[in-house]
């Protein structure tokens, strides 16, 4: 090509050049097909401006509860790696949204958990819980939530863990109660083996719930604990002693609700409550109140013990009536109480299956020194058929 050839636009007629001209002045200028880099960024932006317009016509935007400010909008990146696809929930600490892990070529999920700036301490001690856990699940069999990540988005901490879409576990309702039985027992010990190693570990949980045991997939029973935003240590354990805000109300063991001092014996109980809700379809023990919660406990299990719970912190403010505790039982008494005890939660339970009803019952002991570990858990013939071992336990 000459200078002729890019030039030659000079020769044209007084005419053409006018049409020129009037073509020019009417026209926008074209994108250029062959810069990559102006395409690639340009068109992108333009693409992500139009899904963002029509996903807001459908989907609310993402507002943080503290603040009250659109936060994260779906297509939003974070930390220049996660594609926010939806919210999961959102609470007073943290929202949780799925997003798109853009590090990897084929599509991986992730959870982010998106805390409240006033609420990241506890962000961070969750992070803090999780990196020590899974350092030391060498074989990834403990049945807990893996942390991939950490960043901040302005004032948010954010923790980014595995996504897992399977919700909370179910028992199949339409069919026989041998069957169920025995998808609870599946379920029952992976529930145990994350607690006996979270207890091997040093550590409570101390907000065991059903909507913190999610299964992997919607197609499977394959379970994983999640949430460790109250985790503590036992060095930790006496911050507590003061308020004894700990756990959710319908799980909280007895010793928490009258004041005693507590340890790794809380999420025994909280199992408990995990594994008759999953049974009945909904909490065993609920109220709105923690005298409430007091009552619902007293009238299925039995007045507490007096020896036990008389030098608790609340003891005096919640045992309003003489049905609430009980003076030291010995011999027929006693015999007659654990009748009384196992008939009723045969029928709370709906169920005449003598090795759950005993296995409940035994998790279930007002004494938090004489509640079973969950190793001895794994023991119990309720569990045998999966253990075989529990029969000679």
């Amino acid at each position: 090509m000459d200078s002729t050839t890019l030039h030659d636009h000079y020769g044209f007629s007084h005419k053409q050049r006018q049409i020129h001209r009037n073509f020019i002045k009417n026209c926008k200028p074209a994108t250029a097909h062959f810069n990559i880099l102006h395409r690639v960024t340009v068109g992108l932006s333009a693409l992500h401006q139009q899904l963002l317009i029509q996903q807001n016509k459908v989907m609310s935007p993402h507002v943080a509860p503290v603040t009250g400010r659109n936060f994260v909008q779906p297509f939003q990146i974070l930390a220049r790696r996660y594609r926010v696809l939806y919210k999961i929930g959102e609470g007073s600490f943290c929202q949780a949204v799925c997003a798109e892990d853009l590090y990897y070529l084929e599509r991986r999920l992730v959870a982010i958990k998106i805390m409240a700036p006033k609420f990241n301490a506890i962000g961070m001690q969750e992070c803090k819980t999780l990196r020590y856990l899974n350092k030391h699940d060498n074989n990834d069999n403990t049945n807990i939530v893996k942390l991939i990540n950490t960043f901040m988005v302005g004032k948010h901490f954010c923790l980014v863990v595995d996504y897992y879409q399977g919700g909370t576990p179910k028992l199949p309702r339409i069919v026989n109660e041998q069957y169920r039985l025995q998808v609870l027992r599946k379920l029952t010990c992976q529930l145990l083996t994350a607690l006996m190693y979270i207890r091997h570990m040093g550590i409570l949980h101390a907000d065991l719930k059903l909507d913190n045991i999610i299964c992997t997939t919607a197609n499977t029973l394959e379970l994983r604990v999640v949430d460790f935003g109250n985790a503590m240590s036992l060095d930790e354990i006496r911050d507590y002693f003061e308020t004894f805000e700990v756990q959710t109300l319908a799980y909280r063991a007895p010793e928490v609700l009258m004041g005693l001092p507590f340890g790794f014996e809380i999420d025994m109980w909280s199992f408990g409550c995990i594994v008759c809700e999953l049974w009945l379809g909904h909490p065993i023990f609920y109220s709105s109140s923690k005298q409430g919660m007091i009552r619902e406990i007293v009238q299925l299990l039995g007045p507490f013990p007096n020896s036990i719970y008389a030098n608790g912190k609340f003891f005096a403010k919640y045992n309003v009536r003489s049905d609430l505790i009980s003076m030291n039982l010995n011999g027929n008494d006693k015999n007659m109480a654990d009748v009384l005890r196992t008939k009723r939660l045969s029928k709370v339970l709906k169920t005449n299956d003598s090795n759950f009803i005993s296995f409940i019952n035994h998790i279930f002991e007002y004494d938090p020194s004489k509640r079973p570990t969950p190793f001895e858990c794994l023991l119990h013939p309720f569990l045998a058929s999966l253990f075989p071992f529990a029969l000679y336990a």
